[in-house]
């Protein structure tokens, strides 16, 4: 059985929303995956804030894992996922990157173990096309893509393109978005 992973990609206005829509969540049936847009240097501080308030389990990169138990990953760089024998690691990878953390850069990544995994994909709020490319990339292999809808992005830059671009299966509220995380 192939495990879950849903990778969330956001940028403008998307923290105090990623904080709100994990708050709504109680116990997760899979691994989330989050590259939001922010300075290396408060990365930090973002996730400590997440740690601190939230009781999922919420953990950085880099990391070794093996998807077996959910938990939320937040990327502390430019991260991508590599297999080694037994296991996977999320490593920092900035080689290439146009933005910290580069979404596509993740997405990419992850395309390369898409047979591995049930993969789902949540454009978020933000400036911009990030993720886009990652995203077509993934729905290629199979991957379910959403993207945020207007009313609730306080920026409607990257669903945007990513619902003109085609490639999205579904657009939901972000509070249709915590909704679904109560069924994972």
């Amino acid at each position: 059985m192939r495990k879950k992973v849903l990778l969330v990609g956001a940028s403008t206005g998307g923290p105090a929303q990623i904080k709100d829509m994990l708050s709504s969540i109680e116990t997760l049936s899979c691994t989330v995956v989050i590259a939001q847009h922010m300075r290396e240097e408060v990365l930090p501080f973002f996730i400590k804030d997440l740690q601190d308030s939230l009781s999922l389990n919420i953990l950085s990169s880099p990391l070794t894992t093996n998807f077996s138990e959910p938990s939320v990953i937040i990327c502390s760089h430019t991260s991508i996922l590599k297999k080694e024998a037994f296991h996977y690691e999320i490593i920092n990878n900035t080689q290439g990157q146009y933005y910290t953390p580069d979404i596509n850069i993740l997405f990419n990544s992850f395309a390369n173990f898409a047979h591995e995994f049930e993969l789902e994909v949540l454009i978020m709020t933000g400036i911009g096309s990030d993720g886009i490319e990652g995203a077509k990339v993934l729905k290629s292999k199979g991957a379910r893509i959403f993207a945020q809808d207007e009313a609730s992005s306080p920026v409607y830059g990257m669903p945007r393109v990513a619902l003109e671009s085609g490639i999205v299966d579904e657009v939901k509220s972000l509070d249709a978005i915590k909704e679904c995380f109560r069924v994972l």
